[in-house]
């Protein structure tokens, strides 16, 4: 952590020379250093907004249907309760596997 202050002590370290002449720098002339942070601060928090948007519409878009796996499990359902005979199994299933 102090080898992130110190190189912002001496960025800022031109705004707190020149603060003492009465023109009101704003922020009390610490706003170069701060500025200077501000911006990838900003990139970081809009790079983490994007990436949760993401993360949350793959996650509700993605449907387990969809899924070769889910697929195959229904098919073995369906032959378990009958509804399908083994030969119509097997060649669903190598149709799902492509």
């Amino acid at each position: 952590m102090k080898r992130l202050v110190f190189p912002m002590v001496l960025a800022a370290d031109p705004a707190l020379a020149d603060r003492d002449d009465g023109r009101g720098y704003i922020m009390d002339g610490y706003g170069f250093g701060m500025m200077m942070f501000a911006l990838p601060l900003w990139l970081i928090v809009l790079g983490i907004v994007v990436a949760g948007v993401i993360w949350f519409v793959r996650r509700t878009d993605a449907n387990p249907t969809q899924r070769p796996g889910a697929a195959i499990a229904a098919l073995d359902m369906r032959l378990a309760r009958g509804e399908i005979d083994p030969e119509d199994c097997s060649a669903r299933k190598t149709l799902l596997a492509g």
